[in-house]
């Protein structure tokens, strides 16, 4: 084998799996859809080859859990080892089948709209385990870097009225948004997994962050949150957040130890945010934002016209999926250009109720398993990110707001290393 023993060889192919996986989420947390439409890629076109059509992300990470399987002596006992190790990921997986079978053969469906959401969430699920203490850290300091970078660029592309990469969607230029892309794209993808990442900070995720850092890190992520503008993520993050101060506060109240070094960080960052966020309120930097909360461009009223949807078809296409070009036709006439902002509506719609309730049990499965991998306040991540899908599109289109969410719970929220930091 060229000088190298099995046991050499066999160590090689996990480390370059590893690299791969790595370079997914960098790609996921770096390359958003407008910068590869900037680069002439045509992801989000209908026209274009094939391989286009997938994030860099989803490709890479598909080569990664390949080479991570059949680069090992044993390839079949790689792939017993995730079953037994997943189950609940197996129900996932069967039901993912089933959708893409359907949608495909009855729907019309695209085939990578059915794949792009949750093809890097299941190779980072089987993966994570096996790329060692250096690989995660890695992925830990970058995670904060991506973030935090795209929380910076927001708020300067907030204040200045410019750009990283054209706001474009489908090949057409959007106008009359203030909303921020910076490095993710769509401020709603901004928007989620930034309150995502301000949530896992506040529940105490990644225990080896220093008190002062957190702090700093929440107070740029939630700059960033008001550049991006997504006002279901900021409401559901706050709510959240006063819900847990409340409860701090009655368990100190009831006699419980607060941590000095978080409570004189605050000390120190508060009067810093109070007089900042002051001071451009002052001078009308939250205008736009607060106007967004006014006009909304007919957003909240789409979710209500939707609705209308169900007086279009009988009870039997709405069972086994109404035609797609008749779903496509009612929106046009209720005057809804930008889709069903409901994830469960979206895959009634496009897939039927028997497709999308056999799916929804196979995705609650697989939010399972990062369920169960969680750190304390992990249901609470689960609630933010529910709401988030429920109030937009969610995964009812190509996206990857379940990758970047689903990263985030493996690498700052893992139960794992919540028990290595207290030992």
């Amino acid at each position: 084998m060229s000088g190298l023993s099995a046991s050499q060889a066999t160590d090689d192919a996990p480390r370059w799996a590893a690299r791969l996986l790595i370079l997914a989420v960098i790609l996921l947390f770096t390359l958003s859809p407008m910068a590869l439409a900037f680069v002439g890629v045509k992801y989000d076109l209908p026209e274009g080859p094939f391989w286009q059509k997938l994030h860099p992300c989803t490709l890479v990470a598909m080569l990664a859990i390949l080479i991570d399987v059949v680069a090992r002596p044993y390839p079949l006992r790689r792939i017993e080892q995730i079953v037994t190790r997943f189950p609940a990921a197996m129900y996932f997986i069967a039901m993912w089948m089933l959708l893409i079978a359907h949608g495909l053969l009855n729907q019309q469906a695209q085939f990578t709209a059915l794949v792009e959401p949750y093809a890097l969430s299941l190779v980072a699920l089987f993966m994570i385990d096996d790329i060692g203490d250096r690989s995660r850290n890695f992925l830990r300091l970058f995670l904060h870097a991506a973030i935090l970078v795209n929380a910076f660029i927001g708020v300067v592309e907030y204040f200045t009225h410019g750009r990283l990469f054209p706001y474009v969607i489908g090949g057409v230029e959007v106008e009359g948004d203030f909303r921020s892309t910076a490095l993710l794209g769509h401020p709603l993808l901004n928007a989620s997994t930034t309150g995502a990442y301000i949530l896992c900070l506040v529940m105490g995720g990644d225990s080896r962050l220093p008190a002062f850092w957190r702090m700093f890190a929440l107070l740029l992520a939630a700059l960033g949150m008001i550049a991006f503008g997504g006002r279901t993520a900021i409401a559901a993050s706050s709510l959240i957040i006063l819900l847990l101060g409340l409860r701090g506060f009655v368990a100190f109240l009831l006699g419980a130890r607060i941590d000095i070094q978080k409570v004189l960080a605050a000390l120190v960052i508060a009067p810093l945010l109070i007089g900042g966020v002051a001071g451009a309120a002052q001078a009308g930097a939250f205008d736009a934002f607060v106007a967004r909360y006014v006009d909304d461009n007919g957003s909240g009223q789409a979710r209500l016209i939707a609705l209308e949807l169900f007086n279009m078809f009988d009870l039997g296409d709405l069972m086994i999926g109404p035609r797609p070009e008749l779903v496509n036709s009612g929106l046009k006439f209720l005057g809804i250009e930008i889709g069903i902002e409901n994830n469960w509506l979206a895959w009634l719609f496009q897939y039927g109720a028997w497709m999308a309730a056999f799916f929804t049990l196979g995705l609650f499965a697989l939010f399972f398993e990062f369920w169960r991998r969680g750190r304390s306040g992990v249901t609470l991540l689960f609630v933010y990110f529910i709401t988030i899908i429920s109030s937009a599109i969610g995964l009812g289109a190509k996206t990857l707001i379940f990758a970047q969410f689903s990263i985030l719970l493996l690498v700052l929220f893992a139960r794992d290393e919540a028990a290595a930091s207290s030992n």
